[in-house]
């Protein structure tokens, strides 16, 4: 992704704006979120929720570092953070594949 552009970009560093080039709300950001997803046939409301946890569990499968998807995430713990980010059943099997034995 790229820096947003526009007349009120400026140099926010956020990805969304809002009209006036500040950063986009978490309610506004979720009302998008829900207004495409029903637009798409997704009724579930708990979609942007879901969006975060499949963000952080993105990130962290690509190696990114706990503490920058906290980051990112705007969370003030690590232990929030993990919570959004459980490894699946294959992630522990790929993650014990990667043990040798010496004998």
């Amino acid at each position: 992704m790229t820096a947003p552009t526009g007349p009120h970009a400026g140099d926010n560093p956020a990805l969304f704006l809002n009209a006036k080039g500040g950063r986009l709300s978490a309610r506004a950001a979720g009302g998008i979120i829900a207004e495409i997803a029903q637009t798409a046939g997704l009724d579930d409301p708990t979609i942007a929720h879901v969006l975060r946890h499949t963000l952080a569990t993105t990130l962290v499968r690509g190696k990114t570092a706990l503490v920058v998807v906290a980051e990112i995430l705007g969370h003030a713990r690590l232990e929030t953070t993990r919570r959004y980010s459980l490894p699946s059943d294959k992630d522990k099997e790929d993650a014990l594949k990667l043990i040798t034995v010496d004998r």
